[in-house]
Parts: C-alpha cells; structure tokens; sequence
C-alpha cells in the first residue's frame, strides 16, 4: 500500500494549566515523528468518498506510547501530549486544547477513524511541525483592529468592538516590537476599511504574517474564545454544512499548515493566560483570511454580548493581558519556525501532502 505521506492533499482549571504548559513546551521542541516512517503503510478506510485513517494507525506512526480506550473516547499519550478522540465527534482535544475536525469520526472494526484531511491539515502539523513546508521566517506582523468607521461591529452593554479592537491591537503592537518584531497596522484610527483593503496591505507585506483582532456577539450566553485559522479546499466552515463553494481553492489555502499552528501557538497560550472559556481552534473562510498569502488567523477575544464578559473586555487591564497572549503566542509560533528552519538549512521539508 502507498504510504499516506505521498497522497495528495485531500476544563478542570488545574489540570488545564498543566497540560497547556505541556502544551507550549511541546511546540518550542518541535517534537517530530520518529525516522524512518517513509515506508509506513496506513489501512485506509474510505466511507462518503473520502479517505480515513485509524488510531491504531496514528498511534504507531507517531509513537505515542499509550492508547486507552474508555467507552466512545480514546486517548493517545506520550510524555508532552494527550490526544483525546470520541466516536461521532466534531472536535478533537490535544492537551485540552479544543480543536473543531473538518469530519467527523466513527467507528469501524472497534476501532476509532478520522479523516486523512483531518491528519493531513491538523494533526500532523501539530504533532510534528518540523515537518511543515515552504515555512519562511518572518520579521514583520501586520496587525488588523476589526471593523472601524461606520462599522461599529459587535456593540455590548459597554462599547463598541471597533474600540476594543483597536486599542487591543495597539497594545498588542507594543508587545510584538519589544520582541524585535516589526508591526504594520492595517488602521491606526477609527476608520473604515474594507476587506479587500486588509487583505492588500497583508499581501504587500514581505516577511509577515496576518492577526486580525475581533471580539464577539451572539447569545447572553455565550462566553469564551475562539481562534480562526481558514478552512481547507473541499471542507466546510466548522460547525456548518459542507456546500459547493467549499470546493474552491483560496490563496490562503496554500498556507494551511502554517495558518493551523499559528492558531494553535496563539489560542493554546492566550487559554493559559487569559483562563478563558475555550471555545476551540476553529475553520471559516472570513474573507481576510481567505484572499491573504501570508500565515494568518482570526482571533475572537470574548463575547460583548455577555454581562461577564463584555464587562470584563472593557477593562483595559484584560485588554492589555490579551495582547500580552496573543504576543507570547506569536513569539512561541516563530521560536518555533525558526528552529524548524535552522534545523532544515532551507525553508522547505515533508509533510503529509508530500
């Protein structure tokens, strides 16, 4: 059988910390695969036209040590990772870090299988981002305060979202440059820009890469965070039905790797420093992230919508804490990328996809 890596591309608040903390070590170590897995030969299962993989497969390919199976959940453990996979499940769970699937699991054989477009674009370049291709090191962020002008966006009991978006980024601008980085704001006043305007100043940027800055509205309920990252070719938008538009390839779609673990550095350390609600590493295709060439994610910070929350947004000090994140996540992202680089001597190397 062909090996898969020559197909095409197809909340306890103690324990949560201690596994963030794995979290983020892991990515500053790149932890890889073991050598000598070019041979690996993988049992695919293909149901609804597309291919699938299964744990037990996964298991050895990566070496995790352990798997425990409990009823419908299953867990693949090594020293700096837990892995939990349910049958009939959407999301994923890596080191209790809530990630949403591009389709769902099921069960086969008692065993538990999951998309190869999930392995391709999820789980490989989290678990082994060394093997992440065409990475170049970036020097610059380009740093976009949703909405402005006439566009309020989200308006909660106690501002607007414009507001909170452009001071947050404003912060977060100072953390990046005592970094070293180098920032362009897509807006430095209460002005409004269009989509395409955003995508354009992220494309003419070299070296860079793309945070949009938002905060949320829905339900009196709703709370949390959530990270967007877009979705790939020929998947639907997390949660939502998969229609013929999804079909189409997006210019951002050729950075799917690199868009997933920049939204899994910032979303993993923002949960850890911020205590908030994880909603998930999410996939959408907002048109700022979809028409960009550069690495680039979408950042839900809370809900204005919610009393808690919205009142907890408009304080400066949790404004100031969230940039402060989503900078220590930025920073983890590029250690990381530059190590992978280093190791290599090039910007290219071998990823699922080929």
């Amino acid at each position: 059988m062909t090996p898969l890596s020559s197909f095409p591309d197809a909340a306890a608040s103690s324990t949560r910390r201690v596994w963030l903390k794995r979290f983020l070590a892991a990515s500053m170590t790149l932890a890889a695969a073991p050598p000598g897995q070019a041979a690996f030969e993988w049992k695919i299962v293909t149901r609804d036209g597309r291919d699938h993989v299964t744990l037990r497969d996964i298991q050895r390919f990566y070496s995790f040590p352990r798997l425990q199976r409990d009823g419908r959940n299953a867990w693949l453990k090594s020293a700096t990772m837990v892995v939990k996979i349910s049958v009939n499940a959407e999301d994923i769970y890596i080191n209790n870090v809530k990630f949403c699937l591009c389709f769902p699991t099921f069960e086969q054989g008692g065993d538990i299988l999951i998309s190869r477009m999930d392995l391709a674009k999820l789980l490989d370049p989290i678990i082994r981002p060394t093997k992440i291709g065409n990475t170049v090191n970036f020097d610059t962020v380009v740093l976009d305060a949703g909405h402005g002008g006439h566009d309020s966006g989200a308006v909660g009991r106690f501002g607007a979202e414009k507001v909170y978006t452009l001071d947050t980024v404003f912060r977060l601008q100072k953390a990046l440059q005592a970094q070293g980085l180098k920032t362009l704001l897509t807006r430095s006043t209460d002005v409004f820009l269009s989509l395409g305007q955003r995508v354009a100043i992220a494309n003419g940027t070299p070296r860079s890469i793309f945070v949009s800055v938002h905060f949320n509205s829905y339900s009196s309920s709703a709370i949390g965070l959530e990270t967007f990252a877009l979705a790939p070719q020929g998947t639907a938008n997390s949660y939502d039905d998969l229609k013929e538009s999804d079909f189409r390839n997006r210019r951002g779609n050729a950075r799917d790797s690199e868009n997933i673990a920049l939204a899994t550095a910032v979303h993993a350390n923002a949960l850890y420093k911020l205590r908030s609600v994880d909603r998930g590493v999410k996939r959408d295709r907002f048109s700022v992230i979809s028409g960009i060439e550069k690495p680039g994610i979408l950042v839900e910070g809370g809900f204005v919508s919610n009393a808690l929350e919205g009142a907890r947004i408009h304080r400066p000090e949790f404004r100031q804490s969230l940039a402060d994140a989503i900078a220590g996540g930025i920073r983890n992202y590029r250690s990381a990328i530059l190590r992978r680089n280093a190791a290599s001597g090039t910007g290219t190397g071998t990823t699922l996809s080929g």
